[in-house]
């Protein structure tokens, strides 16, 4: 499981548990993590970079759907480890 999109996916979920401090630093963290050839790492890249600048032209949903789609990681994992921690 991608930390990265994890933390993405629960910001668009729970738009106010993150400051923007802490997802400009997850997206930092997720370019460097990740190379280019790593699958469906553009869309971690973009991910993180939509929710770190969190405006319209930015869609972190496109983005995270591109990652499930390219990773072929299943997203209801991801919420459901989200939906875990409460």
């Amino acid at each position: 499981m991608n930390p990265h999109i994890l933390m993405v996916l629960d910001h668009n979920l729970n738009p106010d548990k993150y400051t923007k401090g802490q997802l400009e630093a997850n997206r930092d963290d997720a370019h460097a993590a990740y190379d280019a050839d790593n699958v469906g790492a553009a869309y971690a890249y973009s991910a993180a970079d939509a929710a770190a600048l969190a405006t319209a032209t930015y869609d972190a949903g496109y983005w995270l759907n591109g990652y499930f789609k390219m990773t072929g990681e299943n997203k209801q994992d991801y919420i459901d480890a989200i939906n875990k921690d409460k």
